[in-house]
């Protein structure tokens, strides 16, 4: 283990790289692109200072489609015991109904339990929370029709009362997400018979990661990758979720440009994560051929809000979180640290055998259009990038790596499990 003294990452230029790109990126958009274009610009001045063009590789953009699913309708009207029109979104990735929609028996179910979906068949049923695959399953094996789910708070109004669109595959069933205070009026209206129509199309769109490389001067085959999301959802401008986790990239980018590690490391900014960590897979497809020399995963995913604390998500052995945790504790930097998987896109290169870990902090406004700039604080991501070039310097200097490389056998099945959905 060692002291990191010398790392200093800058917060105020990390806040003005999110400032910068204070737009919606949504995956396959203007937006997303310009993006881009901005971080392959800031790591191509990064990589252009003299004397470096001998060990940082060109900064390149890999371009890739982006399978999506468009909304054409969404609709759901309650025809009895009285007869109003909600507005409700689809979930993507589900089903559509026929073209007319289908009229059935409307079911509150609480929260899925069983008791309750054991009255479901031929009903389309009204469950409290965002659903998951599994509850999705639960919910047609019961035989529901369809399925409503709520989100949002008691509190919202005006835009906020939007509400969210969730992408899950949805086994055949269409499903919708429906604002808080609309579910609260339906049940307390004992609504009995609805009318759902979902309609939507797949369609694919351009996106890309921007990657940059510093080859290593002791162990060059081995390579070290420090990656964060770009994208954002289309709600907000994802300061939080995730240009924080970008601007500390490109941070840990400088600090290795100027000291350059002993092992290769490889800086990558996803495109797409938010439709189904679709940049990261790329990125391991195209990469196949070289994955068996990837040693560690760094990736950085909820970031740069003051209040809260930096989480580190290790999907790997249990030797990689006590090496971590008395690297942390010699360097004095608070974190939590987790053993378990991690819904990021760490989870990419953990499925692919390569230990990995997210380096995630407490926040507010996540996937809505409060997530901007705001909130965001130059100290927070000081502390969180000197995290994370911290544990990055370990994994890239360290002679002997100290712990087992395997990933356990019960986080492969939970991976194979989480990318089979």
């Amino acid at each position: 283990m060692n002291h990191y003294t010398e790392i200093h990452p800058d917060g105020t230029r990390a806040y003005q790289f999110v400032a910068d790109t204070a737009y919606v990126r949504e995956s396959g958009t203007k937006g997303e692109h310009k993006a881009a274009e901005y971080i392959l610009k800031e790591a191509e001045k990064i990589a252009a200072q003299p004397g470096k063009e001998t060990y940082i590789q060109t900064p390149r953009m890999e371009l890739f489609q982006c399978p999506d699913f468009q909304e054409k309708r969404a609709e759901l009207t309650i025809c009895q015991p009285y007869e109003k029109s909600y507005r409700v979104r689809a979930y993507l990735n589900g089903a559509c109904t026929p073209a007319e929609g289908i009229t059935a028996p409307f079911l509150f179910v609480g929260k899925g339990d069983d008791i309750s979906l054991s009255k479901a068949k031929g009903a389309v049923v009204l469950v409290c929370d965002p659903v998951r695959e599994d509850m999705i399953n639960k919910i047609k094996d019961a035989g529901a029709v369809g399925f409503v789910t709520v989100c949002g708070t008691p509190l919202d109004q005006g835009e906020d009362r939007t509400p969210i669109q969730y992408r899950r595959k949805a086994c055949d069933l269409p499903g919708a997400a429906i604002h808080y205070l609309d579910a609260v009026e339906i049940v307390e209206k004992e609504a009995s018979m609805c009318r759902l129509n979902i309609q939507q199309s797949e369609i694919s769109r351009n996106s890309a990661n921007v990657a940059v490389r510093i080859l290593g001067t002791e162990f060059p085959e081995e390579i070290v990758t420090v990656t964060a999301h770009y994208d954002s959802v289309p709600e907000g401008p994802g300061a939080y979720d995730n240009m924080s986790g970008g601007a500390m990239a490109m941070e840990a980018f400088l600090y290795f440009a100027e000291h350059r590690p002993a092992r290769t490391m490889e800086f990558i900014w996803f495109g797409s994560e938010e439709k189904g960590l679709i940049g990261s897979q790329n990125y391991v497809k195209s990469h196949e051929n070289e994955m068996g020399k990837h040693v560690f995963n760094l990736n950085v995913d909820l970031a740069g809000q003051l209040l809260g604390g930096n989480v580190l998500g290790v999907t790997a052995d249990p030797t990689v979180c006590a090496a971590l945790k008395a690297l942390m504790e010699e360097n004095q930097l608070g974190v939590t640290i987790k053993n378990q998987v991690w819904a990021s896109d760490s989870n990419t290169f953990a499925w692919k055998a390569v230990p990995a870990l997210t380096l995630n902090r407490d926040g507010f406004g996540m996937h809505t259009r409060h997530d901007t700039v705001e909130y965001i604080s130059p100290r927070a991501l000081a502390e969180g990038a000197k995290t994370l070039c911290t544990a990055a310097a370990w994994v890239a200097n360290e002679p002997e790596l100290s712990f087992e490389r395997e990933i356990p056998a019960d986080m492969k099945r939970e991976l194979e499990k989480y990318f089979a959905s």
